[in-house]
């Protein structure tokens, strides 16, 4: 299945409303030349830290794979990871 532009911006903006909802940022994918990069983008910038910050750049498929690892260690963030792996 080929990866587009269009799905990763979906993905981002489903991750926003969802696992990131309640942080103090959200991520956005562009297109620079040949790679895509995520960008993590704070919702109330402050003084003395950069309103953008590039997380990860490579090919559609390798982005996808960063959006979904990110997402997943989001939830468990959000869930408190300690409490809800038991091993």
């Amino acid at each position: 299945m080929k990866v587009t532009e269009r799905t990763l911006v979906d993905m981002c903006c489903r991750i926003n409303n969802a696992q990131l909802k309640h942080w103090d940022s959200g991520l956005k994918v562009e297109r620079r030349g040949d790679e895509y990069v995520v960008l993590r983008l704070f919702r109330k910038p402050q003084m003395g830290r950069p309103s953008v910050h590039d997380l990860f750049s490579g090919s559609p498929r390798e982005v996808k794979a960063f959006i979904d690892g990110f997402a997943f260690a989001a939830e468990l963030a959000n869930n408190g990871s300690a409490t809800k792996m038991r091993v």
